[in-house]
């Protein structure tokens, strides 16, 4: 099953990455700040790997020569890199918190 969703520019734009500037002065020492940046980071993971769940099932139904396997592949990627900064940012999140 094809997901033309994937083709479509104005798809659900990629929700923010959290990890892309330094926390907020507030979240350090403020727990409640801490608190909300961690759910909010979880929430963020968990929309990329709906994406990143969603580029690898269209994948599959494709020809390994297809120019989109190249295209959807980089975006994996690059979906996985960031996943991976998330975490490591919730991790940190989460170690505030104590």
């Amino acid at each position: 099953m094809r997901d033309d969703s994937i083709d479509d520019p104005n798809a659900a734009d990629e929700p923010p990455d959290p990890t892309a500037q330094p926390a907020t002065p507030e979240a350090h020492g403020d727990p409640m700040a801490a608190a909300e940046d961690l759910r909010a980071t979880g929430d963020s993971i968990r929309a990329d790997v709906r994406r990143l769940a969603s580029v690898e099932e269209v994948k599959r139904g494709l020809d390994a020569e297809d120019p989109q396997v190249d295209r959807l592949s980089d975006e994996a990627v690059g979906l996985a890199d960031r996943i991976a900064r998330q975490a490591r940012a919730e991790r940190q999140l989460s170690d505030e918190l104590g």
